[in-house]
């Protein structure tokens, strides 16, 4: 009868917190696509430009050596090459030859260079 039971307590605590955090993480997610949509829908309600809601980033390109972005967050990576600035959607890449930051403000700014590239790269 001194026979010991193991207690799987350990087991079930970390198979519920894999259930609950799998759970909120795909709650959230599923927010964050309600909250983009109910963004549209209003931007287009009320016949604004999707991007003042939702805060998009605007580029303006104009020619091969000059380009424009609103709506950043911050400089990710800044040489003559290669200038990475992110924003709320994720990250662009303008690639190019002898690439300069113009000027920047807190919410624009103009690269000048020779621009090859322009890529948009999802961080999510």
């Amino acid at each position: 009868m001194n026979k010991r039971i193991k207690s799987n307590h350990k087991k079930f605590k970390q198979k519920s917190n894999k259930v609950l955090y799998n759970l909120i993480d795909k709650t959230k997610k599923k927010e964050d696509a309600e909250r983009a949509s109910y963004l549209e829908i209003l931007s287009s309600q009320l016949k604004l430009p999707s991007d003042i809601l939702a805060g998009a980033p605007i580029i303006t390109a104009m020619g091969r050596s000059e380009v424009c972005i609103e709506n950043y967050k911050g400089i990710l990576e800044y040489n003559n090459a290669l200038i990475k600035i992110l924003t709320k959607i994720g990250s662009i890449h303008i690639e190019g030859k002898n690439l300069n930051i113009a000027y920047f403000t807190n919410e624009e700014m103009k690269i000048t260079g020779m621009i090859h590239n322009i890529k948009y790269v999802n961080n999510k």
